[in-house]
């Protein structure tokens, strides 16, 4: 079942912005590599779902936690009601390469300062497009979630986190 997180998580779709690893200088084909991924968190930042897509390679395949979509208009779909939300903030805790695949760690964080830890994507790079992304969701039910409150509640059931759900 798809939720609110579902297509934000997997984007996990990510963020290659974190700096190499130490110790492992890149060849220009992981540049390469490093460069479509980059270019496809770039274009993601600019919320046009539709240039998101052409990131894509025409077959491509993605996998978020066993759901998953093959080919643009699939992608399409499943990314569209992560575009219909108020922007996030992608902020990515680790990146690198390793034997072919760009990995990224990311958490995320709303506009309503609602957070959410931790993403993890691997990406498949062919002539310039992302291939293959599988995307991983860390202990579900493990995951620290915080709001900020917008204002002062108003009422005393709602200073009780149980009484309602942000999510």
């Amino acid at each position: 079942m798809m939720t609110r997180w579902t297509p934000i998580l997997f984007f996990a779709a990510a963020v290659v912005a974190a700096p190499a690893q130490a110790g492992s200088p890149r060849n220009a084909y992981e540049d390469g590599l490093v460069a479509a991924v980059q270019n496809h968190i770039d274009v993601y930042r600019s919320w046009d779902l539709d240039a998101f897509v052409e990131t894509f390679s025409e077959d491509a395949v993605i996998t978020v936690d066993g759901d998953g979509a093959t080919g643009r208009d699939e992608i399409r779909a499943f990314y569209r009601s992560n575009f219909a939300d108020e922007p996030h903030t992608i902020q990515v805790l680790e990146s690198g390469v390793r034997k072919g695949l760009v990995y990224l760690t990311m958490s995320y964080t709303f506009e309503d300062g609602l957070e959410r830890c931790c993403s993890y994507a691997n990406y498949f790079v062919k002539d310039g497009k992302i291939a293959y992304l599988d995307v991983k969701m860390s202990g579900r039910q493990k995951l620290v979630v915080r709001a900020k409150p917008k204002e002062e509640p108003t009422n005393p059931s709602d200073t009780n986190p149980d009484a309602k759900s942000k999510m």
